[in-house]
């Protein structure tokens, strides 16, 4: 039976979906997901399906945050096991595909209502660090909540959520995580062929990305992009660096890195790497589709133009790194 809270607001089944401002303040937005998993590459992909049926559109919830967290209390959800922090056209989706196909596992890639609570302060700046923390993790139980018995959870984050390590690190002390980075070529090419939303300002604040909007000239957008990768993979390099429970993969180290070097720090088992693998020989972004590698391609692809503000703006932080990883590595083999 359930406890008194939840008896007086019962949240069992229903997905938070996003932060929405009123005039009272945030307010989360629920959808009732029942006992569906989260399947596909991004979690906003599995929430506009169930969105193509009326019934959501009529029947929803709203609650406060600290009603979100007074029912988390009581019903704390999968363990957070795992945090998947990136650069952006780097691998990760790859991962989170590795990570769901085990069914014991939730994954929730990129979820809005994270992003949106992590961009409370911009819109209360005074909010105490002690509240936003208590809300982080009652959003993290809320997505984590088991629908199929499930026994982990993992959160892979938007790129720009790595200038907030920290923070996560304070809001989850114990939760191994990754920052995952790749050739600063391939990533710009990537996004040269369809731009994120996040590399236009408006679309997301500057300020998210730790720019300015004097950052922004749109006759220059490819070097607007190179800064603001180069201070996501700061921001990853100095949490290598000073912050408990984290490990650099390259991109070069995929899909091998799930099998290997991530198996023990994600809390993975010998006899799921078969299935693992399995997996990684699907396109990640489109599971239907066979993965083909395609950095020489992204290699040939690119312009002088494109190359100069990466080695300008990119290929500094890149390398190192790259000594870092590898560093890092060196130690561990020397300890085995």
């Amino acid at each position: 039976m359930d406890d008194e809270v939840g008896v007086r607001m019962n949240l069992h089944g229903w997905m938070p979906v996003r932060i929405a401002w009123r005039d009272s303040g945030p307010r989360v937005e629920w959808i009732l997901l029942g006992d569906q998993r989260l399947v596909d590459p991004f979690f906003e992909q599995t929430l506009q399906r169930r969105m193509h049926h009326p019934f959501h559109h009529l029947f929803r919830r709203e609650t406060t945050l600290d009603e979100m967290t007074e029912w988390t209390d009581a019903h704390p959800g999968t363990p957070l096991k795992g945090l998947v922090y990136h650069m952006s056209r780097c691998g990760s989706t790859l991962i989170g595909g590795q990570l769901m196909a085990l069914e014991r596992n939730i994954v929730a890639s990129e979820p809005a209502p994270l992003d949106d609570l992590l961009r409370v302060p911009l819109r209360q700046p005074n909010l105490p660090r002690e509240t936003l923390i208590r809300w982080l993790r009652a959003m993290v139980a809320a997505l984590g909540q088991p629908r199929n018995s499930e026994q982990a959870f993992y959160l892979k984050a938007d790129c720009w959520h790595t200038h907030h390590i920290e923070l996560l690190r304070e809001a989850f002390p114990e939760t191994p995580w990754i920052f995952l980075y790749r050739d600063p070529v391939e990533v710009m090419v990537s996004q040269a062929r369809i731009p994120a939303v996040w590399t236009v300002p408006g679309m997301l604040h500057p300020a998210a990305l730790q720019m300015d909007w004097a950052d922004w000239d749109p006759a220059q957008t490819d070097v607007y992009l190179a800064r603001a990768l180069a201070k996501i993979c700061t921001a990853g390099l100095r949490a290598a660096r000073q912050v408990s429970g984290g490990l650099l993969v390259n991109y070069s180290e995929l899909p091998e890195a799930t099998c290997g070097r991530l198996l023990s720090h994600f809390c993975l088992r010998e006899e799921d790497v078969p299935l693992l693998r399995e997996t990684s020989k699907r396109d990640a972004k489109s599971p239907m589709m066979p993965f083909t590698n395609d950095s020489a391609a992204k290699q040939s692809e690119a312009s002088k133009r494109l190359r100069a503000a990466a080695a300008t703006h990119l290929l500094p932080v890149y390398e190192e790194l790259e000594a870092e990883r590898l560093a890092h590595i060196e130690a561990e083999a020397a300890r085995v």
